[in-house]
């Protein structure tokens, strides 16, 4: 996408332009939710992940305990927001 704009004088879109720089070592949990997302039980609306999806995650990849924490809390607070989001934009939309 970069490559497409800048070779054709295109702007480059504000997601891509002003996206959030991650910490080092944070992008483990950031891609560790990416993947969990999937796991999400459907229905309805937006559940949260289940807790034994991030376990199994933590186990198959080996985390150690301190990563297998971080990785609970990581999750949880990322899910948290985007939860909190799907809710504002569902309540808009029935407004």
């Amino acid at each position: 996408m970069l490559v497409r704009c800048y070779r054709h004088g295109m702007q480059v879109p504000d997601k891509i332009a002003n996206a959030p720089v991650l910490a080092m070592g944070m992008e483990l949990y950031y891609n560790a939710y990416i993947e969990l997302s999937t796991c999400r039980p459907s229905g309805w609306g937006a559940s949260p992940i289940p807790w034994s999806a991030i376990s199994d995650y933590g186990r198959t990849f080996e985390f150690d305990e301190e990563q297998f924490d971080d990785l609970f809390f990581f999750v949880r607070a990322l899910d948290s927001a985007f939860l909190d989001y799907h809710k504002e934009k569902s309540e808009q939309g029935k407004g």
